[in-house]
């Protein structure tokens, strides 16, 4: 009973790979047909080639091809149809010939496999990533860096080994199948022997690939794991030199290391132990076959050196598969790894809920919102109220983990409220295309992103529309042109990975003159001065204090002096709306949160 188990238990992992493998790579069953009529037509043609032996060997010796007498008439009756001679330079060419163009049959095979490679890799690669960036923010948020790397990149990479395998698979089979029918016409006996010789050496090895399957598993998630240690060291190399923490970080990744290290050696030697099982078992059969032959009246060296050769091709057909079916067994786990993936992002893709066009005129309206992150029952935002006219300044302050950033995420439609809405002129925001607003919304946060690139390029960030004209004008706007200027190749100079050429403020203004770039209607300002000294903060100051009136303007601050100027300031705290007025009035009251944390400050 248990050894039924175990069969049907093979039987559905079977049929799953199969399924999932259908999935995965049924846009590609015309390739793979053509690969497997070329391995057949490869196949007959190098078959018939080496058959060429017999027709040749009985001409020079003027004997009868023994157990290839067969395949003797048969040749000989094919040219006397076309009515070609029968000697020595035909037969030598023809057996040139038929290896040529066997040769030239697996050249256009490889290149084919190698084209659907390369279409597999770049398609699906392309694919993911255009997913993973449109994807909603909440699933993002959640993501690993590293492992999303390893996913697009290596697993797909990965994935593509398997398609390259099937082709050669089919490709094999179809070709071994060719060498077995004309094997077939010279010893069937022998032929059937050795095709089921190969089936028993095929079944035996069977636990291995399971076996080598469990560790491909194991060596995916590591190096996913791995590929995130060494991204997350990269991104915060400098708080981890200034820890001196260093040694400790190569030690945990030391160990990842050594773990894949044990776990590619052990694949390797399952790998090795299958492929070297074939030589001495055909070298067995092989002598076996000979002393079978030798003794039989009709033995002809020549047919004995062609049934030789087939079943060697045989058998090394078999070896072939076996080592590719490894190598989709091994890959296994990567291929079901990029279509969970693939799966979950299609399932968390950012859509947009509207096709009106942006216009904003008026009045931009927060109505009674509420928000509370998935998986929390508590609320972040609660019943937040307020409007901002079109061209005012809004600061926005309050304590850390008030709600601040999570009421931007709100305006930047990261997320959406459980209850209420954000509207533009009595227009909820989600009736307006998605990529419509993002381009009248301009975001400058906190965490600053350059590109390892020029200054002119991280301007104009991917927008080829922005004029040179148009970026100097916002420069000069973020209070950053003069700057720029004095650099040695001004715009065109190079800022370095993360921006890492420039202080915290010249990153900061380059940030803002970015978004000015694109002409907003709604500038958001997420402690945009917060981790600046006073000088930079200064300049930053003075560049959105000339924004006021020309741009409707909502500055999130720590600090206070960065919202003085503002018309208008909310403050939230605990995810609600605890007062509203202007900088003065409030000031003034002794019980407000602007006046407390201006006295806090001076103690």
């Amino acid at each position: 009973m248990e050894k039924i188990a175990t069969f049907f238990s093979g039987t559905v992992k079977v049929y799953r790979a199969l399924k999932v493998l259908k999935y995965a790579f049924w846009k590609y069953r015309l390739q793979f047909l053509v690969m497997t009529g070329l391995g057949f037509l490869g196949g007959m043609l190098g078959g018939l080639g080496i058959g060429m032996l017999i027709p040749l060997f009985a001409f020079v010796t003027q004997q009868d091809g023994g157990a290839g007498s067969t395949f003797h008439h048969f040749v000989s009756k094919t040219l006397a149809f076309f009515h070609l001679g029968y000697n020595l330079p035909l037969i030598l060419g023809l057996m040139v010939s038929l290896f040529v163009a066997k040769a030239g049959i697996i050249i256009l095979a490889n290149y084919i496999n190698e084209s659907i490679d390369g279409n597999y890799v770049r398609d699906n690669s392309s694919m993911l990533f255009k997913k993973t960036l449109g994807s909603d923010w909440s699933f993002l948020m959640n993501q690993k860096v590293g492992y999303l790397d390893r996913i697009i990149t290596g697993d797909v990479s990965s994935s593509g080994a398997i398609i390259m395998a099937i082709s050669d698979v089919l490709v094999r089979i179809a070709s071994l199948i060719a060498y077995a029918f004309i094997a077939f016409r010279i010893s069937s006996t022998v032929t059937a022997i050795s095709m089921i010789g190969g089936a028993l050496i095929f079944i035996s090895l069977k636990p291995l690939l399971y076996k080598a399957r469990k560790l491909s598993r194991y060596l995916n998630v590591g190096n996913k794991e791995l590929s995130h240690i060494f991204n997350e060291s990269l991104i915060g190399a400098k708080t981890l030199k200034a820890f001196a923490v260093e040694s400790a970080v190569v030690k945990k990744s030391s160990q990842y290391l050594e773990n894949l290290r044990k776990t590619q050696l052990k694949i390797s030697l399952i790998g090795n132990i299958q492929n070297a099982m074939f030589e001495p078992v055909s070298l067995l059969f092989v002598s076996g076959l000979f002393i079978y032959h030798y003794k039989s009246p009709d033995f002809n060296i020549a047919s004995f050196a062609v049934i030789v050769y087939l079943i060697q091709k045989m058998y090394s057909f078999i070896q072939a598969i076996q080592t590719k079916l490894n190598t989709i067994n091994s890959s296994f786990t990567y291929l079901n790894t990029m279509l969970e993936y693939q799966n979950s992002v299609d399932k968390n893709q950012e859509k947009s809920s509207g096709n009106k066009s942006f216009k904003f005129e008026e009045v931009m309206s927060v109505k009674e919102i509420t928000f509370a992150y998935p998986g929390t029952d508590i609320n972040t935002l609660s019943n937040i109220d307020f409007s901002i006219k079109k061209g005012e300044m809004i600061g926005l302050i309050g304590p850390s983990g008030s709600g601040k950033t999570t009421l931007v995420d709100l305006f930047l439609r990261l997320l959406k409220p459980q209850e209420g809405a954000i509207a533009v002129d009595n227009i909820d925001i989600d009736s307006i295309d998605l990529k419509g607003w993002r381009k009248n919304i301009g975001y400058v946060s906190q965490d600053i992103f350059l590109l390892n690139d020029t200054v002119e390029t991280n301007i104009r960030f991917y927008d080829d529309s922005i004029r040179h004209e148009d970026i100097i004008t916002a420069a000069k706007m973020a209070n950053i042109y003069d700057f720029i200027q004095d650099l040695p190749n001004k715009f065109e100079t190079q800022v370095g990975e993360r921006g890492v050429k420039l202080s915290g403020g010249q990153r900061q203004r380059i940030s803002l003159a970015r978004v000015l770039a694109k002409k907003p209607s709604l500038l958001i300002l997420d402690e945009a001065t917060s981790s600046l000294d006073n000088e930079s903060e200064s300049l930053i100051q003075e560049a959105i204090n000339g924004l006021k009136g020309k741009i409707t303007v909502l500055a999130i601050a720590h600090r206070l002096s960065t919202v003085m100027n503002s018309d208008r300031l909310i403050v939230l705290d605990g995810g609600k709306l605890i007062e509203t007025g202007t900088p003065d009035e409030l000031i003034k009251n002794a019980d407000s949160y602007l006046y407390k944390s201006y006295h806090v400050k001076d103690k």
